[in-house]
């Protein structure tokens, strides 16, 4: 399955940028979306990222490490990144793996 990725502006007072991945994300595409939040981060200067992950049906290792990653960035950069609205199994990988700024109320995006 291919991992297509949208993004757009959420209409909030503070710039909130919303990146909605659709497909697994695995080894082969994670970089995708780690290439995509740097470039959100390096263009708009957002006070926050939403990750949009309920059209995310599994996610590996590789995956779980760019979301690491990314969020490590925006957090240098003054940006908090939220995970949103994940499949419960997506859910459990991440909250296993340390992943912890999962959205407990819903996320208009």
């Amino acid at each position: 399955m291919t991992l297509v990725i949208t993004t757009h502006r959420l209409p909030e007072p503070s710039m909130t940028i919303a990146i909605t991945p659709q497909g697994a994300i695995s080894s082969e595409n994670a970089h995708m979306l780690h290439e995509r939040v740097i470039a959100v981060l390096a263009a708009t200067r957002p006070q926050r990222i939403v990750v949009d992950l309920r059209a995310v049906p599994s996610i590996d290792e590789a995956g779980v490490d760019a979301l690491r990653a990314v969020q490590d960035v925006a957090s240098a950069q003054g940006a908090r990144l939220v995970l949103a609205d994940p499949d419960p199994r997506v859910r459990e990988l991440l909250r296993h793996s340390g992943l912890t700024q999962l959205s407990d109320a819903p996320v208009r995006v």
